[in-house]
């Protein structure tokens, strides 16, 4: 009987997951409904299917009819939504006592959802915003509201079409949950074994071996995957005993699978699906955001790189020549080729990102099915279909209740305060500010998905560093990047936390390593606001050009005082030197722009000078040993 339940379950989580996709794929090139019922469609959707998702995989008798109440409420209440739409449009922040009982019902949906898919940490954070919302009233200083009415609160949050609805929602319903669908067929058609395989290609012939086999094969499945986590559980199950097996400790391989799967959400074109989100917040089209966050992403994994390739030298670790399948790569590399290709030429066209993923998916499921070897069956592929839209479910959820956040920070005006008081704790320095806000968005990035994580460090952050003179696009890639690189610092670090898990290794251990690794992603964010070159500003053309070369020799001599060695260990000059190179090649990549060309030339000169001391010390040593 049991087993007849679950097989029920099964099916109609099936269904639903092939409708919810059907409909979104459908709702991309043809205007079904307006913009309020497509969200609550939506919505209607994502609480279901998340639902059902715990619902099956509950052992407890009481979990699994609670979630099946919820779901039947979801639908419920979503329907009275449908229906009612321009009576609620019209009673906006007046609603009747039918409507704020439904309103309360959605937002209380919301937040189980959240807690059972996401855990505690993101609603804490919207329980506190929604009680300001409520309470504030009663708080004097900077912090008080005027009394707000509780139908006129639910109104604004949810039953009102804002909050729960409004941009978070529409871009979660048009955009985020189609990228993830693509995502998940990649995944079915097996180009997790290209990727293993270019992966071997640069392990067997650089000292890193199999720790730069992880970082390759992970931060191409981080380029479509949009979840850290998923990413170590994906790739760790291979890259974490095989680095193992060659000299890294436990805490050092989970390390560097956690770095190089979180830093998957930083590389264009989905980068976690998040910069859809950048995207509309600055008012640019997407094609703008991925130029801008390329030559971050380079960098990251420039650093990533040479970080794992100067921990292997100091542990006197050897590359393994492995057998390459090349089959495999030129029967699997046109799957993963041609539709990374075409969203990137129509993102660039300036498409809309919602026809840009819907000819994503074709071009997948066209070429996917061409090649025998890709086709996966009937079972596999709806299977991986319904993992992808109950993924895309909660992610939609988690985007739900960043939207309650922001509601209450634009109605109760309670971003302008933080603001005020980031502003007057820093004394008005630029700099001060976003050492403050760095901390706040790793607290709030912490435990939550990228792209929620992200929209939450956006709405408190951006509005208080772009008054003291950060670009409205650095201020932005600033708040991202240190949403996303919470996923690898304690005390939470999700990312460090499963490939602990995966490696048998001590969590704070792996999380202090990986920040170790991924320390210059903790620098470019201030990179970001400060030097032209990753905006593309060319106002200061000798500045913008010379830093490209300035920051390569700065990350290069920072991982190597990091790790004490470049070609080889290092003596107490070699230190100095990679230290003095660290310190004038970042001095010149923040400050140059304050200097002449003449003063910039003979600063870039001194890096370069200092740099190859260093190199050539280090090649002498090296031959001698």
């Amino acid at each position: 009987m049991d087993t007849a339940k679950s097989s029920f379950g099964q099916m109609l989580l099936l269904f639903l997951s092939t409708l919810m996709i059907l409909y979104h794929v459908v709702a991309s090139q043809y205007l079904i409904f307006g913009q309020w019922e497509h969200q609550t469609i939506h919505l209607a959707f994502i609480l279901l299917l998340s639902f059902l998702g715990v619902a099956l995989k509950s052992n407890s008798t009481f979990m699994k009819w609670f979630m099946l109440l919820c779901a039947i409420l979801s639908v419920a209440a979503c329907a009275y939504v449908f229906v009612n739409v321009e009576d609620l449009e019209v009673s906006f922040g007046f609603p009747d006592t039918e409507a704020v009982i439904v309103g309360v019902t959605i937002i209380t949906l919301i937040f189980i959802s959240t807690i059972i898919n996401w855990g505690l940490a993101l609603p804490i954070v919207a329980g506190i915003f929604v009680s300001y919302f409520i309470f504030g009233h009663h708080l004097g200083g900077a912090l008080y509201h005027a009394e707000f009415d509780l139908d006129y609160i639910v109104s604004y949050l949810c039953i009102g079409l804002s909050g729960v609805y409004g941009m978070f929602l529409s871009i979660s319903a048009n955009q985020i949950f189609l990228f993830v669908i693509f995502g998940a067929l990649l995944s079915v058609f097996k180009v997790n074994a290209l990727f293993m395989e270019l992966g071997k290609i640069v392990g067997s012939v650089m000292r890193g071996g199999p720790g730069l086999t992880a970082v390759v094969s992970s931060s191409l499945i981080g380029m479509v995957s949009g979840a850290p986590v998923a990413n170590v559980a994906i790739t760790g199950a291979f890259t974490i005993p095989y680095m193992k097996k060659v000299g890294y400790t436990a805490e050092e391989a989970g390390a560097i699978e956690a770095v190089a799967s979180t830093g998957g959400q930083i590389m264009p074109p989905v980068m976690g699906a998040a910069a859809f989100l950048m995207a509309t917040f600055i008012g640019e089209p997407y094609s703008v955001v991925m130029l801008a966050a390329i030559l971050p992403a380079l960098f990251f994994y420039f650093a990533v790189t040479l970080g794992v390739q100067f921990l292997a030298t100091s542990k006197n670790v050897e590359p393994i020549k492995e057998a390459i399948n090349w089959p495999i790569i030129w029967r699997r590399l046109p799957v993963f080729v041609l539709p990374i290709a075409i969203t990137f030429v129509l993102l660039m066209a300036r498409f809309s990102p919602m026809n840009v993923a819907f000819w994503a998916i074709v071009t997948t499921l066209v070429v996917g099915f061409a090649q025998k070897e890709t086709r996966p069956t009937r079972e596999e592929f709806l299977k991986s279909a319904c993992d992808g839209a109950v993924i895309g479910a909660k992610i939609g959820v988690s985007l739900a209740l960043v939207g309650i956040m922001a509601q209450t920070l634009i109605t109760t005006g309670l971003g302008s305060k933080i603001a005020s008081l980031v502003q007057a704790f820093s004394g008005g320095s630029l700099f001060i500010a976003l050492v403050l806000t760095m901390f706040v968005s790793i607290i709030l990035g912490c435990s939550v998905p990228p792209a929620a994580a992200y929209a939450l460090c956006a709405v408190v952050v951006v509005p208080t560093i772009v008054p003291l003179g950060a670009s409205l696009i650095g201020a932005h890639f600033f708040a991202f990047y240190f949403a996303i690189v919470s996923a690898i610092t304690p005390p939470v670090g999700l990312a460090s936390l499963a490939a602990a898990g995966i490696a048998g290794g001590n969590f704070l251990q792996t999380g202090l390593k990986g920040f170790r690794l991924a320390f210059a992603g903790f620098i470019l964010p201030y990179m970001i606001v400060y030097n032209p070159i990753f905006t593309w500003d060319t106002s200061n053309q000798f500045w913008f050009a010379s830093s490209f070369i300035v920051i390569l020799l700065a990350i290069t001599s920072l991982s190597a005082t990091m790790y004490n060695c470049l070609l080889t260990r290092f003596d107490t000059i070699d230190k100095l030197l990679a230290s003095a190179c660290t310190v004038t090649g970042f001095a010149y990549v923040f400050a140059g722009g304050t200097v002449n060309a003449a003063i910039g030339t003979l600063w870039t000169l001194t890096t370069l000078v200092v740099f190859a001391w260093l190199v050539f010390r280090q090649r002498l040593r090296a031959a001698h040993a």
